[in-house]
């Protein structure tokens, strides 16, 4: 797969996972990104800022959402500018959703954005290690890149962000993750010890360098 961004390869952690240095993972980088994105949607309200990939990925997830319903909730973690959820609220209906982001700015505008479309969404600042903080337990929790971005901070670990999304998994209930920085099968062994996988989106396939792989992977996986 490809990298998120450019970064110093730093060697394999003990975790599993090459250790890159990056923009991507600080505060400071999405705390920027949300305030240009903020005054982006201030002067036009049709820009609700940026989707982190292709357009035929959200159609895929929502698609795969859908077959499943919403009954039990819905998390998005890292949620953004809140678009992604507010999509899957708008193909749903009824039902609790609930975006987080660490990001004050993120929160500030996924509210602005949800408030334009009408959409009965609730989106809280909240650290991605903390998670059961919420009080709240989910049937779904959807992750479109945040993993990604998290593992490029300094300080992260598998471990702190798997156990962290299983305390706001509903008995049962299942994570959607989709990243541009492992394969499915990669995903699916940085998160065997806490997570078990029940099903993944497919996507077009590439052949490059004699080997067949996709840009995108998406694994649903429930806790163990």
């Amino acid at each position: 797969m490809a990298e998120l961004a450019a970064g110093e390869d730093a060697g394999e952690r003990a975790d599993g996972v090459t250790s890159l240095t990056s923009a991507l993972g600080t505060r400071a980088h999405w705390d920027a990104v949300y305030e240009r994105e903020a005054a982006n949607f201030a002067a036009d309200a049709d820009d609700e800022g940026v989707d982190w990939f292709a357009e035929n990925v959200g159609s895929r997830l929502l698609d795969w959402v859908e077959a499943r319903g919403v009954a039990g909730g819905v998390l998005d973690v890292g949620c953004g500018s809140g678009v992604f959820l507010c999509d899957v609220a708008e193909a749903c209906g009824d039902g609790r959703y609930v975006g987080v982001d660490n990001a004050p700015g993120a929160v500030a505008l996924a509210t602005r954005v949800a408030a334009k479309r009408g959409v009965a969404a609730a989106f809280r600042e909240g650290d991605v290690e903390r998670l059961g903080a919420l009080g709240e337990r989910f049937a779904l929790v959807l992750d479109k890149g945040t993993f990604d971005a998290y593992m490029l901070g300094a300080a992260a670990t598998v471990a702190a962000y798997a156990t962290s999304v299983v305390a706001a998994l509903a008995p049962g209930g299942v994570l959607l993750l989709t990243s541009c920085n492992n394969t499915a099968d990669e995903v699916e062994g940085l998160l065997a010890p806490f997570l078990e996988p029940v099903d993944r989106v497919r996507y077009p396939a590439f052949r490059f360098g004699g080997r067949t792989g996709a840009a995108v992977a998406t694994v649903a996986l429930r806790a163990r």
